[in-house]
């Protein structure tokens, strides 16, 4: 039996095993995606046990409605559209976003001396501090529209889609959104590139 290498496939063939009952394809977009299916819902709503059964559910229908998917070229997207839709349809409570909590902390091309972890430990923790007061001041919808953009990545029409926007509006709320965060921090825009949340076209 030919050996399959899940990580070599694009997000269409992967799709497409799914769609044709591979397991193995089904594990594997799992624990691709998992933690950041995982991040993204405790920022809808910070409930652990709540945002797992949603996971857990979006896998499951997905292996049961398997063959009625069509095909798509950005797993990331159907997914993260669809844990939120689950979210809502689980809960109408609102959780508060924090954009910045556990970042993952940027790789050293030496060992550090312990001076040099804690000088940039503090440095970081200042830095975050800042980024989330500022931020914590932007409406909810405002937050997540930055997360989805720059955080995960997201195309401005994907975005759209998973907030129910239209593609303008899409830009206006963004635009709202970072219009806000230049006028209350000159360097935020600079932290933001440092910390790897790099905003498209800038």
């Amino acid at each position: 039996m030919e050996e399959i290498w899940y990580k070599d496939l694009s997000d269409q063939e992967l799709w497409s095993r799914l769609i044709d009952s591979d397991e193995g394809a089904l594990a594997f977009i799992y624990d691709t995606w998992f933690t950041s299916l995982y991040k993204y819902g405790m920022k809808i709503q910070a409930d652990s046990s709540l945002v797992k059964d949603c996971i857990h559910d979006l896998f499951t229908s997905l292996w049961h409605s398997r063959q009625q998917l069509s095909v798509t070229d950005s797993i990331k997207f159907y997914l993260f559209a669809s844990l939120k839709r689950n979210i809502v349809k689980h809960s109408k409570a609102e959780g508060l976003f924090n954009l910045f909590r556990q970042q993952p902390a940027a790789q050293e091309s030496h060992m550090p001396s312990y001076e040099e972890r804690l000088i940039n430990e503090q440095t970081n923790n200042e830095r975050n501090l800042k980024l989330a007061k500022v931020i914590d001041q932007l409406p909810k919808r405002q937050k997540e529209i930055l997360y989805l953009r720059y955080y995960e990545g997201l195309s401005t029409q994907e975005t759209a889609e998973i907030m129910s926007l239209s593609v303008n509006s899409t830009y206006v709320l963004l635009s709202k959104a970072l219009n806000y965060l230049k006028s209350h921090s000159g360097e935020l825009l600079t932290l933001l590139v440092i910390s790897g949340y790099r905003p498209k076209g800038f």
